[in-house]
């Protein structure tokens, strides 16, 4: 190694690359272990079925803009502004910076560490290895095999080594879903009640200072835990007075309050007419337990729920620990359920699509540098470098292509 290609710190297109042997001797342990070559060949055959799943997913989607409910889907999708795209925290609006960066950097280390690992386990020399920092803040890792050595290596040795970093990514995303389940399988309503989930300016409720995040008991010593109970009961009339009892956060309340009236206008008939109306916005407690529990079973039966992100408003309805729904919810992780599930859930998006987006044979990008030396096996020879690269640019050309009908499509329809 020539000790000018081991400075221990250098700046790269604006990134700090911070080199440490620390990280090399993590690597040389762990590629000596046993399970480490068998583990090369799983991470091998687990990146060929991440690009295969991104490709099914793009086209999938192509497919449904394609259709007549295309119209629908790219006015939504336009509405999330084309920054959405981007798989960076504080660009990407939808991705959160605290949750969003730690994601990110575990996966980048985890990514890169993998592709030491194999090398290693391979006989294969790092150059060398580190953390990326963007001015103070870590953005990832960096993990340099010897280019040479890969380029000499057998087709099987390269091919592990380059399957390696996807193939991790796709464990550590099952890995961070499984727990997910498990964690999201615990939740349930805090009380059995009628959860509010807004409040109405000007109303009764909001003058006696009741507030979203809260549960009604009962009203007038009569327990209620759906919506239904509320507006079907004798009490729900213009002018009635009632005590309704209220929980919020372990503490219980008594409210007195008169039952107004809310003015409703038939567009098509004209006709105005009122029902009484407390200014409250409610959720049953079927409804929430109904949502937590889908959630959780849709592991195994509606797997692509989890690809609805939880920032985005039209996914907090079927996602438990949101924002919006989070308050209404306990379990056994007590105060660390939001922080632990909402952790699980962006280490699992952030793997999942890095996975993905590194396994497409995208060259130069490790899913388009094994294809190539996937092509180069195949062709045993019989083919030229110059034949071998118009093959990885090909493939490279039709998934970029793909890719700019699913990002740019939206914006033509």
């Amino acid at each position: 190694m020539q000790p000018e290609k081991y400075k221990k710190v250098e700046f790269q297109w604006g990134l700090v690359l911070l080199r440490t042997r620390r990280f090399q001797s993590i690597m040389d342990r762990l590629g000596s272990s046993r399970i480490s070559k068998p583990a090369g060949w799983l991470l091998l055959y687990a990146m060929p079925a991440a690009a295969a799943l991104g490709f099914y997913l793009f086209l999938s989607e192509l497919g449904i803009l394609l259709s007549p409910r295309g119209q629908e889907v790219a006015s939504f999708v336009r509405t999330l502004g084309p920054l959405a795209n981007i798989g960076i925290p504080g660009i990407n609006p939808y991705l959160p910076l605290v949750y969003g960066w730690v994601a990110l950097v575990v996966a980048m280390i985890v990514h890169e560490g993998a592709h030491g690992v194999i090398a290693r386990s391979l006989g294969l020399p790092v150059k060398s290895s580190g953390l990326l920092f963007f001015l103070f803040v870590p953005v990832g890792a960096f993990v340099e095999v010897d280019e040479v050595a890969m380029k000499a290596a057998p087709h099987s040795h390269s091919g592990r080594v380059l399957g390696a970093g996807a193939g991790i990514n796709v464990l550590v995303a099952l890995l961070c879903l499984i727990l997910l389940f498990g964690v999201t399988s615990t939740m349930h309503p805090k009380v059995d009640g009628v959860a509010i989930v807004g409040v109405t300016q000007g109303y009764p409720a909001q003058k006696v200072g009741m507030a979203a995040g809260e549960f009604i008991l009962a009203v007038d010593g009569i327990h209620y835990n759906e919506p239904s109970q509320l507006s079907s009961a004798s009490w729900y009339k213009i002018g009635e007075n009632i005590t309704m009892t209220v929980w919020h956060g372990g503490d219980i309340s008594n409210y007195s309050l008169t039952v107004a009236s809310l003015e409703l206008n038939n567009t098509q008939t004209g006709q105005i007419s009122f029902v009484p109306f407390i200014g409250v916005q409610l959720i049953g407690h079927s409804g929430l337990q109904q949502t937590a529990s889908t959630y959780a079973g849709s592991f195994f039966t509606r797997p692509a729920l989890y690809l609805c992100i939880p920032t985005i408003p039209n996914c907090e309805s079927v996602v438990p620990f949101s924002g919006s729904l989070a308050p209404y919810y306990a379990s056994p992780l007590g105060t660390g359920l939001v922080p632990v599930a909402s952790l699980l859930y962006w280490l699992f998006f952030i793997d999942f699509n890095l996975a993905i987006f590194n396994a497409l044979p995208i060259y130069p990008l490790d899913g388009g540098q094994a294809f190539l030396v996937g092509v180069r096996a195949l062709g045993r020879g019989k083919w030229s470098e110059t034949t071998l690269m118009r093959i990885t640019t090909l493939a490279t050309v039709v998934v970029i292509a793909v890719l700019l009908g699913v990002i740019a499509g939206p914006y033509f329809f």
